[in-house]
């Protein structure tokens, strides 16, 4: 099982038997702003109402071919790596592996490029970790909306980078989302050779997102263009993009 650990920059290390205990990982169904006051409104920051957010798995190429085909207008949310495969300008981008994150905010920075923003999301707080000041390399700083009983269920909770994008896309007003290369399935990501092993999503990461599906309103707001967050969430049409049905 691949679980993301620590969305805060100041992360310490969490003790094997500590990771074992099923009580130190959290589900979440929905996030907030860190620092609601620097962004009030979303509102100019969404050019249409669908949004498609785009992960790493190795159907990206095919599911945002076959999304291109509807020509609809959308908005585009790059999750990690899935910036690079994009030809054209995207809107928005989340990270929240440590590991990813410095090369790519620097290099999509508003400094380097100020005639095309894109708004960088992440989970946590703007702090220094180590030689990394998290200071100025994201605009937009979540946090997970949970009643945490421990200090380790601050820092692991079973999902990916997908899910996040996806619960923020909710908060963030649009009105479909549909997600293209995140099937949540064990192939390789994109960027991989097809021989490669891709992530071992274990039974507790498919509990969260039906979690999503079973209890959270906004979850009809979201369907996915293939593999098994297609059967969770409902398969992505065209009709349903532009209708609802």
């Amino acid at each position: 099982m691949r679980s993301l650990i620590s969305w805060q920059w100041g992360k310490s290390f969490v003790p094997q038997s500590v990771q074992a205990r099923n009580d130190s990982y959290v589900k979440i169904l929905s996030v907030s702003l860190s620092y609601p006051e620097k962004f009030p409104d979303f509102s100019k920051h969404r050019k249409c109402d669908i949004v498609l957010i785009t992960g790493d798995g190795h159907c990206l190429a095919q599911d945002v071919k076959t999304f291109n085909s509807w020509a609809i207008p959308h908005d585009i949310y790059a999750v990690n790596r899935s910036l690079v495969f994009h030809e054209r300008q995207v809107d928005h981008w989340a990270a929240v592996d440590i590991e990813e994150t410095a090369w790519f905010t620097q290099h999509i920075s508003g400094k380097i490029e100020p005639d095309k923003f894109i708004l960088r999301h992440t989970l946590g707080e703007e702090v220094k970790w180590g030689d990394v000041d998290s200071l100025g390399l994201f605009d937009v700083y979540w946090k997970m909306d949970y009643k945490f009983e421990n200090d380790y269920q601050r820092r692991t909770f079973v999902g990916n980078t997908g899910y996040f994008a996806m619960l923020t896309a909710i908060k963030m007003g649009y009105k479909k989302i549909v997600l293209a290369g995140i099937p949540i399935d064990f192939g390789p990501h994109f960027y991989d050779p097809p021989e490669m092993d891709g992530p071992q999503w274990g039974g507790m990461t498919f509990a969260q997102w039906m979690d999503f599906k079973m209890f959270v309103p906004e979850a009809d707001k979201v369907r996915s263009m293939s593999r098994y967050s297609a059967f969770i969430l409902g398969t992505a049409t065209k009709e349903w993009a532009l209708n609802g049905s």
